[in-house]
């Protein structure tokens, strides 16, 4: 099987060759922190495989304003106007001006330029599966635009501008998926984080009732055009996962172990939703031994991918500089062992 082929099978439980598996590292931390690492470190990513090329809008031609990306981790100003420092949101354009949206220009999900680099990647790896981002889908653009307690308080005290605020951020997103859809995508690539360690942000009843319809909509384009969904969510989201699933969701993203019981989903949702992740980043990574890491992966495959499938490996964070380099060795070594590769 190619890439494209192996994570297909695993999202569909149709028995892939071996488990396919991502590792995600923030390479700007190491550089910053321990530049000293980064040969390592190179060595163990192209030690992994590559079945999966993730794509992203950048920013339009000309370069300025940043992407969001880039603003994060370089103090600029992304595309929708948000200031970033040391990877915090400081500022909120929609809070800082009174919530006023006529004042607001929206960018352009069509400008010249942001899907260049995408589209190049993926006409460049055609047996990888390829994933497209729609990152900061709903809720999570919703905050950086008005603040914390705004998102979470404004369907109840600014009704019509809350509704009206949804209706831009979805059409943007909808404009977005529409150039994934048309690309040939295999799968589109959403994020909400919706929980804590321990509940729901909101109640379900008003989760269902205010933003569940968008991502029906969403997950329902892509899912009539052939595409894989996946949706990363941190948190505990046990209470909205059905729904997620009855609305279309293929592949969740990234099993909080703090947060989600895996015996759970594996008891309630294997066989119908497809996980990604799960080496708990807060815990195992940064204080265990390689050996607790190499237990933890197997567990993971064991209990996720048991269902023909089901299961694509990674870490439930972007691995940063506290966990120690023989733990990032363990956890490529550890897929390896246990999904059917072979280690380098």
């Amino acid at each position: 099987m190619n890439g494209k082929e192996r994570v297909r099978a695993a999202i569909e439980f149709t028995g892939p060759d071996r488990i396919p598996y991502n590792l995600s590292v923030d390479m700007r931390r190491f550089r910053k922190e321990k530049p000293e690492l980064i040969p390592r470190i190179q060595e163990i990513l192209d030690a992994a495989p590559k079945d999966i090329v993730t794509v992203q809008p950048t920013a339009p031609r000309g370069g300025e304003p940043t992407s969001f990306y880039r603003a994060m981790f370089e103090a600029g100003v992304d595309m929708w106007g948000v200031r970033w420092e040391k990877a915090f949101a400081v500022t909120h354009p929609l809070a800082d001006n009174g919530f006023d949206l006529d004042a607001y220009t929206f960018p352009d999900p069509r400008a010249e330029g942001i899907f260049d680099l995408a589209d190049q990647a993926v006409h460049e790896n055609p047996d990888k599966y390829a994933l497209g981002l729609v990152w900061w889908t709903m809720f999570e653009r919703y905050h950086l635009l008005r603040g914390m307690e705004n998102a979470l308080t404004d369907y109840m005290a600014e009704p019509d501008r809350f509704k009206e605020l949804q209706e831009r951020i979805f059409e943007y997103d909808m404009a977005i998926l529409d150039h994934w859809i048309d690309l040939g995508l295999d799968g589109v690539f959403f994020s909400d984080d919706w929980g804590d360690d321990y509940r729901l942000l909101i109640s379900p009843a008003a989760w269902r009732e205010h933003w569940r319809p968008y991502y029906e909509k969403l997950f329902g384009r892509a899912r009539a055009a052939g595409i894989h969904v996946w949706l990363h969510s941190d948190g505990n989201i046990f209470e909205i996962l059905p729904d997620l699933v009855e609305v279309g969701l293929n592949v969740l993203n990234p099993i909080q172990r703090m947060a989600l019981d895996v015996d759970r989903l594996a008891r309630e949702f294997g066989g119908k939703l497809a996980f990604n992740g799960g080496v708990d980043v807060q815990n195992t990574l940064p204080f265990g031994t390689p050996e607790d890491v190499r237990k933890e992966v197997k567990y993971l495959i064991d209990t996720l991918g048991s269902f023909n499938g089901g299961y694509i490996g990674g870490v439930s964070h972007s691995l940063l500089p506290d966990v120690p380099i023989e733990n990032v060795v363990a956890v490529q070594r550890a897929f390896e062992e246990f999904g059917g590769g072979e280690s380098t």
